[in-house]
């Protein structure tokens, strides 16, 4: 049989969009593997004599420098009680981490044109306009008395944390207001969706005036909702079509399919005794939960290489794999600083240092965030550096395991 020229060039073409597709398919755990540069061998020690000390049971770290990854390594025990080693595929829960994944979903619908920042939010989410103000709570029934707000909450409101929302943890009134209207946080297994959920957060009213103040809240989880209007298609799979398959992170996910819930790493926390399996209720929502509520605030699962192909497309100006995701302009405007907090400001759903005399060793204009289950990342662009720890804790007491590894990181650029 004869193969023409055309043929054999068409067969060529299809082989090689095959192998693309199977390296892009390719966790990104695979793609990079472990990494150990000798420059970082006391840090890899620091972070074991940590896990050996019994303050965390394990952990995966992950260091970018200078257009390479130069440390990706696990840690200690995954399961303390079995002495399951760590492993750079374990998926973690990332809770507030989902945060700045929200918010680059959000301006990449600004980057389409859908939406202005100062846009009022009723106007696509009716049932938030005209909202009210606080004034008391009755600690015996939970009911409240306010009064109407002279400001419309923005889309700006919703990415600086200064719509007047909240969680709770802070007050008994509020935490009972959030109890009373029912509203789920996102970590829990309830059967319920996005809308259903914003529906209950607004019925409650406003800690202050809309634009008033930061004040850390429930303000993304509602930018998640505002994402699928405006898109016209669930959450999470926007995130899935516009940010995780363009960047490869295929083990991030609001519930793990079967095939990997054996990777996602349990829970511990910090206790007198040392540390100990943790009794946070609903901690298996990933596998268990209802897999109806996609809560951008809280609700996703990662692994430390995932969070990092999502740090390098910022640091990069918002390019990955040959794509322009997001403008340069768009991405400096997030990783600047809109309120200003003694030298720890806010920017677009982020937190940036504004002073590095307040934020020792970070640079200025570094951005960075962390969730309650122990999860870490900054991302410093004068040293060209991401830095990702993962642990899983709650309530997790001895922060000396970020303070070393920050330190340890920033000794080894500058020396």
């Amino acid at each position: 049989m004869r193969i023409t020229i055309q043929t054999l060039s068409l067969i060529l073409l299809i082989m090689a969009f095959s192998c693309k597709n199977v390296i892009d398919r390719q966790s990104c755990t695979e793609r990079v593997g472990p990494v150990t540069n000798e420059r970082y061998n006391h840090l890899q020690d620091t972070l074991a004599h940590y896990a050996a000390l019994g303050h965390v049971p394990g952990g995966v770290a992950l260091v970018f420098e200078k257009d390479e990854v130069v440390l990706h390594v696990p840690f200690g025990y995954k399961n303390l009680e079995e002495e399951i080693a760590q492993e750079l595929t374990d998926i973690f829960r990332i809770a507030s981490m989902s945060k700045q994944i929200t918010a680059v979903a959000a301006m990449l619908l600004y980057d389409d044109g859908k939406f202005d920042l100062d846009d009022p939010l009723g106007d696509y989410l009716p049932e938030f306009k005209n909202r009210k103000i606080l004034e008391r709570v009755d600690m015996r029934d939970s009911s409240f008395t306010a009064s109407p707000a002279q400001n419309q909450i923005t889309i700006r409101h919703l990415l600086t944390h200064s719509a007047g929302m909240y969680y709770g943890f802070d007050a008994d009134t509020l935490s009972a207001l959030i109890a009373k209207s029912g509203f789920n946080i996102g970590i829990a297994k309830e059967n319920i969706t996005l809308e259903e959920n914003m529906k209950r957060l607004a019925t409650l009213p406003l800690l202050h005036e809309p634009g008033e103040q930061y004040h850390y809240g429930l303000e993304i989880d509602v930018l998640g909702r505002l994402i699928e209007v405006i898109a016209q298609k669930p959450f999470n799979r926007f995130l899935e079509e516009r940010l995780f398959h363009p960047l490869g992170m295929f083990d991030t996910h609001f519930f793990l399919p079967e095939s990997k819930t054996e990777r996602l790493a349990p829970m511990y926390m910090s206790t007198e005794d040392g540390v100990r399996p943790s009794v946070l209720p609903d901690t298996d929502f990933p596998i268990d939960g209802a897999g109806t509520l996609f809560m951008g605030g809280a609700g996703l699962s990662s692994t430390a290489c995932d969070y990092f192909l999502f740090c390098k497309m910022l640091l990069e100006g918002g390019t990955a794999n040959g794509q322009q995701l997001l403008t340069p302009q768009t991405v400096e405007m997030i990783t600047t600083p809109q309120i200003s907090r003694n030298g720890n400001a806010k920017g677009l759903g982020f937190g940036v240092v504004s002073d590095s005399n307040y934020y020792r060793p970070r640079s200025e204009g570094s951005y960075y965030w962390g969730g309650m289950f122990s999860t870490f990342f900054w991302v410093d662009p004068a040293k060209d550096l991401i830095a990702i720890l993962m642990l899983q804790m709650y309530p997790f007491h001895d922060y000396d395991i970020l303070d070393a590894f920050e330190a340890t990181i920033y000794d080894v650029i500058d020396s």
